[in-house]
């Protein structure tokens, strides 16, 4: 027999099937409609957080703090987090359980979304890197939404990488070649900030983005690549790796083991819950130092833990390969990168070149301080848990092979006095460009060689083309305590022209400073 359903039927059945999409949504945290409903708990999103003071002491406790919601990407680097928590969701007897801290692992892969989840409050904290977080965080400026940066995750140390085909062997031979890599994405500061460091010219660097094949994750690049579709490619171990085995006489033109303090993996938590659960994220950032402390003293438990884990598909032979590619951050790591208020810390030098990169972009309108995106005061209030001296060994420099290749060769016009080798005032921000340069890539040996053009006499122009490489030398040292032993100083004269020596514009071409970067054979 038919069923004739009224008109007022259908309407009370869409509702209720609307309902029933809203509830579904709400429970498994896709949309948070307490947020748009502007409840009480919310309300601090408006307020923005004062760094400078003291962290707040909740007067009673608040039942909803118990919990943490933390988005997360397929990333082994949160590795010291699963393994306080017991995998994604806590479990009992673990870091975080005993602790008195539920932590749910949100996984949303795509960067965007991950921003949107910490903005429309379906999580609390996101994983991210210092270099999105500089987009993202200029974003939510805009839209009067407020957060900031607490805790270091790891450096990545290998992990992160541009490959090239045969005869692809520095950033300079990228000039008119096919790139692919995954835009907005660590991958993408790691190109533009190659690029941008090398000797190519803003027109050679921006055809290399214009050709450029955009993909999805780091995943992909590798396959064109081993596939000889791109003639480069910025990929992921071990998919890079992998990609180089793959195409005969292709190689690793620079990575992250390289550019070792450029790209890092932190916490970001959002004001409104900062401020109702202080304590929280203190035990947050604890359990995670914990976990960390975990894993170097047990750390084929964590290889194992991370295999179980059956979202993150990362087996456990693959979970150790991986975790030879990052440093997981200890406390001393993350005081060190975060620095004091107002230091030139690894966090703002990275947060400054990546805002750079954006509005390059044009993605984002104005930079910001980065001094107003981090708060030190949950890593400060655990001092004295932990050790403050760097368990991380100095760095040995090693003079590079005869003959070896540099990754990039920086051609800089720096001023000096009339026949003298100091240095003028307004060159000192070329050199400062880079210094900034090398805090990133530490682990890289450098060449400064002073060159001059052909006007007097041949002695004198070599000698003072010396002494002015060797004043560029000083000033980094004393700028940036990079170590005498890492840098190597050379006075061509005119004997390495670049141009016509009988022109005014080529003899102004030939008077300039050669940076060639190395990768450290003591690496």
């Amino acid at each position: 027999m038919a069923v004739k359903i009224e008109r007022g039927g259908w309407a009370l059945i869409f509702l209720v099937g609307l309902g029933l999409v809203g509830y579904s949504l709400q429970k498994y945290g896709v949309v948070d409609f307490r947020g748009w409903l502007g409840s009480k708990a919310d309300s601090a999103s408006s307020e923005p957080v004062d760094t400078s003071k003291p962290l707040p002491v909740a007067a009673t406790p608040d039942s909803s703090c118990n919990t943490a919601r933390v988005r997360v990407n397929i990333w082994v680097g949160c590795a010291a987090g699963l393994v306080a928590n017991g995998g994604l969701d806590t479990v009992a007897g673990s870091i975080f359980d005993k602790a008195g801290l539920k932590v749910s692992f949100k996984i949303i892969d795509d960067w965007t979304e991950g921003a949107a989840a910490l903005a429309t409050n379906n999580v609390d904290v996101m994983l991210t890197t210092a270099d999105v977080w500089a987009k993202d965080y200029a974003q939510f400026q805009d839209k009067k939404f407020g957060a900031h940066a607490f805790f270091m995750v790891d450096w990545s140390r290998g992990a992160d990488g541009v490959i090239g085909k045969q005869g692809i062997r520095s950033i300079e031979d990228l000039a008119g070649k096919t790139v692919a890599f995954a835009p907005y994405t660590p991958s993408h500061f790691l190109l533009w900030n190659g690029l941008k460091s090398s000797g190519l010219s803003s027109e050679q660097r921006s055809e290399i983005f214009a050709k450029a094949v955009h993909t999805k994750d780091g995943i992909e690049p590798a396959t064109l690549f081993a596939q000889q579709k791109v003639d480069a490619a910025v990929a992921w171990d071990p998919d890079m790796s992998d990609a180089v085995t793959k195409r005969a006489g292709s190689s690793k033109i620079y990575d992250t083991r390289i550019a070792n303090h450029l790209i890092a993996d932190i916490l970001v938590v959002s004001d409104r819950f900062a401020s109702r659960c202080p304590t929280t994220v203190t035990k947050l950032a604890q359990g995670w130092l914990e976990g960390v402390e975990f894993i170097k003293s047990q750390p084929n438990r964590a290889y194992t833990l991370i295999g179980t884990i059956k979202d993150f598909n990362i087996p456990e032979d693959l979970a150790k390969t991986m975790l030879n590619g990052v440093r997981l951050a200890d406390f001393a790591d993350n005081k060190a990168f975060f620095g004091t208020r107002g230091a030139e810390s690894d966090y703002a030098n990275i947060f400054k070149m990546a805002q750079e990169m954006y509005r390059e972009e044009r993605i984002i309108r104005r930079s910001s301080d980065a001094e107003s995106s981090v708060d030190r005061r949950f890593i400060d209030s655990l001092a004295g848990k932990f050790p403050v001296a760097s368990s991380e060994p100095p760095i040995e420099y090693k003079e590079p092979a005869k003959g070896a290749t540099p990754i990039a060769t920086q051609r800089r016009s720096i001023y000096f006095e009339t026949n003298s080798a100091k240095m003028s005032l307004d060159s000192r921000a070329v050199v400062d460009e880079i210094g900034t340069f090398l805090k990133a890539y530490e682990n890289t040996v450098v060449d400064i060689e002073g060159n001059t053009d052909s006007t007097g006499s041949h002695g004198l122009n070599v000698q003072l083309s010396h002494d002015r490489a060797a004043s560029v030398k000083q000033y980094l040292i004393d700028r940036y305590g990079f170590p005498a032993a890492r840098m190597r100083v050379a006075g061509n004269g005119p004997d390495k022209p670049i141009a016509d020596n009988t022109t005014p514009e080529g003899r102004e071409k030939n008077r300039r400073t050669d940076i060639k970067v190395y990768p450290n054979p003591g690496a």
